[in-house]
């Protein structure tokens, strides 16, 4: 055919062409030139989609926006873009009873995008679907995870006596009972643990072995597809589970139940080494764990909850300890931040309010160590892994108090080879700093550098309860208990922390001047938490209304952040007590 030599487009054109390549072979990432009309492969869905569309007519659909043949990158990306923006986007059910109609699973997170064309019998599809299947004609499509279905501008399709209407947002596909993908909330249970065990047993790392179908479930489950020439599309159904050997549907052992059990209710070791403390001290002497809530207790007697297990996934999944709260409501002792406790930081000390409550409810004692920092702890929220601020800003001024070695007798401030005097650790066999910087490659494949060996020092393992992050932890909440100066610290480090940032933002921020200080709050904040760009604070200033602009900027990830210190500042208005400051 004559690609666009036709007077009316239609749907089934697009059927009639594809089928001409029934049983060629798939390749995952293969390249077609779409102007080809003799092309016989490899194909990959996207392109096979796009090559059948060109052919059918002349024109570029899923190519990335471009009219430029040499510039076409077919993608599912840029078929669901596409979907969303011109032609009509309808259910994916309804594209099923229209011969030519696209479907279309969007990649995402853990999951690979797919497109394919409908044959109009509610069953079928015609698609290059695996490396197992090639090019072919399928069936059981509504028991396969679709997002979109899509009407391509300028083409006349035939269903019936009338088409469906537009839907704003098309509906999610709702797979059989028995299958598993990642969503929200994600699958739990013994049949995910045998799933992750299948994963492991072909050689590919599912992640931790927890009965949880979460990204790294996901990501393992789309690699062993890739591998077996599977549709990759990162669902275990009756096919990737018989690849996997798993019988279908999946029916868990009494050991997966057993381990998934477990995995819920995960352990700390059952025995915590602490430094014996000096005679009348009252250090950490015993660390006990009760349901998924450590409690420590002191040489005194007294005892305090000073962290419950978490889990968190960003770049790779995480198990650590958490201190909000819920456990810190034990005690008082352990205190939260008021700015008029701290009258020797005068105005400074009202101006850091607001971001302290929305860090973390300002508690002093607040903790985690199930993020990618390893170990952040504080009313600030210092973490461990930035060289030269926070934490171990924090850290060395602890070490230079007169009872620093009481509470962490294998740690102190000794010169590094610079001639600097930085945090060192006493291993038995000689002194390692731990402030010596070091370039890691993230999960994500971004580099930082970090203080790799200050944050194994912490919290050797991202996935599992060390000893080394619960003796740390307990310590460090049992120092302030007993020295409000760690207190006292903790803020003035943080104050310090503001004003460098605020100079640096006068010199990149056009038109921050800091005579402001609710706008200074603001990009004081955001700085802090990492929420927003020069540029756009830069922006914010220049329009008619800098405070609004600059509480907007990362909103949409960020509501309830902003919110809180938003009240807090309107709370210093109302106040007065900032009258006549700048920064």
């Amino acid at each position: 055919m004559n690609p666009g030599a036709q007077m009316v487009k239609l749907g089934q054109d697009v059927i009639d062409i594809g089928k001409t390549r029934v049983g060629q072979e798939y390749v995952w990432g293969a390249h077609v030139p779409l102007n080809n009309p003799n092309w016989a492969g490899p194909w990959d869905c996207a392109e096979f989609t796009s090559w059948c569309a060109y052919q059918a007519y002349g024109q570029i659909f899923g190519g990335g926006s471009t009219r430029d043949l040499s510039k076409a990158d077919p993608y599912s990306g840029y078929w669901y873009s596409e979907a969303r923006k011109s032609g009509t986007a309808i259910s994916w059910l309804d594209a099923l009873k229209i011969p030519g109609a696209a479907l279309i699973r969007a990649p995402g997170p853990g999951k690979i995008g797919h497109v394919a064309f409908a044959m109009g019998d509610n069953d079928h599809t015609l698609e290059a679907r695996g490396a197992a299947d090639g090019v072919g004609i399928f069936g059981k499509a509504t028991m396969r995870p679709w997002g979109i279905g899509w009407l391509l501008p300028g083409v006349e399709y035939l269903a019936g006596d009338h088409l469906p209407k537009a839907v704003a947002t098309p509906a999610a596909t709702t797979l059989p009972a028995g299958y598993f993908w990642l969503r929200r909330p994600l699958f739990k249970g013994g049949a995910v643990v045998a799933v992750q065990r299948a994963l492991a047993r072909n050689g590919v790392d599912p992640g931790p072995i927890d009965g949880e179908f979460g990204p790294l479930t996901s990501t393992a489950v789309l690699s062993f597809q890739v591998m077996k020439g599977l549709e990759v599309d990162g669902v275990v159904g009756p096919n990737t589970a018989k690849a996997l050997g798993l019988s279908y549907p999946i029916a868990p052992e009494a050991s997966d139940d057993r381990a998934f059990r477990q995995a819920q209710s995960p352990r700390g070791p059952d025995t915590v080494p602490l430094p014996v403390p000096p005679a009348a001290f009252d250090g950490v002497v015993g660390i006990a764990q009760i349901g998924t809530t450590f409690k420590a207790t002191t040489a005194s007697g007294f005892t305090f909850n000073f962290a419950s297990i978490d889990d968190y996934t960003d770049d790779m999944w995480r198990l650590g300890l958490f201190q909000g709260k819920t456990a810190i409501r034990d005690t008082k002792q352990f205190g939260t931040f008021a700015a008029d406790d701290f009258p020797g930081f005068g105005q400074w000390a009202h101006f850091i309010e607001p971001t302290l409550s929305a860090e973390g409810g300002a508690r002093f004692a607040t903790l985690n160590t199930y993020d990618r920092a390893a170990f952040t702890f504080g009313a600030p929220q210092f973490a461990a892994h930035t060289p030269g601020k926070n934490f171990i800003l924090y850290l060395r001024r602890l070490l230079a108090l007169s009872d620093a070695a009481k509470h962490f007798p294998e740690l102190s401030l000794r010169q590094n080879n610079a001639g600097k005097a930085r945090v060192h650790l006493d291993t038995g066999n000689g002194f390692k700093d731990l402030e010596e910087e070091v370039s890691v490659v993230r999960p994500n494949g971004k580099t930082d550098v970090q203080l790799v060996h200050l944050m194994a020092y912490l919290n050797p393992s991202a996935t599992q309860i060390d000893a080394a992050e619960l003796s740390a932890s307990a310590r460090l909440i049992n120092w302030l208990r007993l020295d409000p100066t760690t207190k006292e610290i903790q803020i003035g480090v943080f104050v310090d922390q503001c004003k460098k940032n605020i100079a640096l933002a006068k010199k990149e921020i056009k038109g921050f001047t800091g005579n402001d200080w609710v706008c200074a709050l603001w990009i004081a904040d955001m700085l802090h938490q990492g929420r927003g760009t020069y540029r756009e604070m830069s922006a914010a200033l220049a329009s008619g209304n800098p405070e609004e602009r600059l509480k907007d900027i990362g909103r949409r990830d960020y509501a309830s952040r902003i919110d809180t210190v938003d009240a807090g500042v309107a709370k210093l208005k109302a106040s007065g007590v900032m009258s006549g400051f700048t920064v």
